[in-house]
C-alpha cells in the first residue's frame, strides 16, 4: 500500500491512503452530515498546515458566499462539548469570514488520537501536492504520520527506517524523534512508499529540529533545504544566537557555512557564529613574512667576547634595537615640531 507524497498526486490510487492504513473511513467515503455551530469548532492541536491567505482565501470566501460549503468538514466531539476539526480548517476559516454561523460536518465517533492524526494528514495530502506545501508543513506532517504509526503500533518497519535515516549521522540534540535501529534498515522502501527519495525523507524529518524562526526562513527561501539540515544539528542556544544574527544582518547561510556551524556545534561562541555566518571565518589572513637575518661572526666578536652566551647576545641586541628605534621615533617627532614652529614664525612675520 503506497502513501503517495508525489507532486502529481493520483487521487484514484491514493485516496484515503492514511485512513486505509488504519482501516478507517476516510473523508471521501459517503457519510451523513449535520449542521454544527462554527463557534463550537476548535482546530486540531498541532495542525501542521497553514491556513490559506491572500487570493486563495478570497476565492474560497467568495465561493462559500455564493454556493455555501459544498463538502462537509470532518470533526470529532470533545468532552468539553466542542468539536475538534480533523478536516476542513480552511473551510471553517473562510466560512467565518463569509459570515456563516453554521457549517455542514461529519462527526467521527470513538476514534483514537492516532486515527485523528491520520485523517488530518490524509485530507490535506488529497487536496494539495508536495510542491504546494511549505517545507515546514511537509516536515511536520511526516512527523505527525510517524507519531500516528507509533500510537497505533503499526508499520514499525516504516517507522524504524525513517527514524534511523533521520539520525544516521549522530545528532547530539534532543529532538522530536527517538532513534530506532531497524534490522533491515529499509530506508529505501520508505522513500518508495512516499514517492520521495530516502534522502529527502531524512531531510524533511530533520527540519523538525530547527527553532521556529529558522524554520520560517526555510519556508521563505532565505535558507535552502540542504543547509537547513546541517543547521538542525547545532544546539538550541546556538540556533537562537544564529537567528538573532541573521535577523539583524543580510547574511546568507550556504552549505559551507552551515556545515562549519554543524562541525563546531557545542563549542560555538557568539563571536564564532557571527564570524562563520558573515563569512569572515573563511577569509584567508595574510601572514607577515619575517626575513631571516644572519649576523656575521666578525660583527659579533666586535661587541662581545668569547664567553658571552647566546641568550646575553640576543638580549643585548634586542635592547639596542629598542633604543635605536625609540631615538629614531623621537627624532621624527622633533623634526615635525621644528617644521611647525618655523611655519608659525613665518606666518607671524608676514
Amino acid at each position: 500500500m503506497k502513501i503517495d507524497f508525489s507532486e502529481k498526486l493520483d487521487k484514484t490510487s491514493s485516496n484515503g491512503a492514511f485512513a486505509e492504513m488504519f482501516g478507517l473511513n476516510s473523508e471521501s467515503k459517503k457519510e451523513g452530515s449535520t449542521e454544527l455551530d462554527i463557534d463550537l469548532l476548535v482546530p486540531f492541536k498541532g495542525h501542521p498546515f497553514r491556513l490559506y491567505v491572500g487570493e486563495k482565501l478570497s476565492r474560497m470566501v467568495e465561493s462559500i458566499k455564493e454556493n455555501g460549503v459544498m463538502t462537509p468538514i470532518v470533526v470529532r466531539k470533545k468532552e468539553d462539548g466542542t468539536n475538534e476539526i480533523l478536516a476542513g480548517h480552511n473551510r471553517v476559516n473562510a466560512s467565518k469570514l463569509a459570515g456563516l454561523t453554521k457549517i455542514p460536518a461529519q462527526i467521527k465517533e470513538n476514534i483514537s488520537n492516532a486515527q485523528a492524526k491520520i485523517i488530518v494528514i490524509d485530507s490535506n495530502f488529497l487536496q494539495r501536492s508536495v510542491d504546494e506545501m511549505l517545507p515546514s508543513e511537509l516536515a511536520k506532517s511526516i512527523q505527525m504520520q510517524l507519531e500516528a504509526c507509533k500510537e497505533a503500533k503499526q508499520k514499525q518497519e516504516y517507522i524504524n527506517a525513517i527514524e534511523s535515516d533521520s539520525n544516521e549521522d549522530g545528532s547530539k540534540n534532543e529532538g522530536v524523534l527517538t532513534q530506532v535501529v531497524s534490522v533491515n534498515r529499509s530506508s529505501q522502501k520508505v522513500g518508495s512508499n512516499n514517492k520521495m527519495s530516502r534522502e529527502n525523507v531524512r531531510r524533511y524529518i530533520r527540519l523538525n529540529y530547527l527553532n521556529e524562526g529558522l524554520l520560517n526562513m526555510v519556508d521563505e527561501g532565505s535558507i535552502k533545504l540542504v543547509p537547513a539540515v546541517s543547521l538542525s544539528y547545532i544546539t538550541t542556544d546556538e540556533q537562537n544566537i544564529l537567528l538573532s544574527i541573521l535577523s539583524n544582518n543580510d547574511y546568507k547561510i550556504d552549505m559551507k557555512r552551515a556545515d562549519k556551524l554543524k562541525e563546531r556545534s557545542g563549542k560555538l561562541s557568539e563571536d564564532d557564529i557571527l564570524a562563520i555566518s558573515s563569512g569572515e571565518f573563511f577569509e584567508k589572513k595574510k601572514s607577515v613574512k619575517v626575513t631571516a637575518v644572519t649576523v656575521k661572526p666578525k660583527l659579533i666578536s666586535k661587541f662581545f667576547n668569547a664567553y658571552t652566551t647566546q641568550t646575553e647576545i640576543t638580549s643585548t641586541i634586542e635592547i639596542a634595537l629598542e633604543e635605536y628605534f625609540e631615538r629614531r621615533r623621537q627624532s621624527i617627532v622633533d623634526t615635525e615640531k621644528e617644521n611647525i614652529d618655523e611655519e608659525v614664525n613665518s606666518d607671524e612675520q608676514n
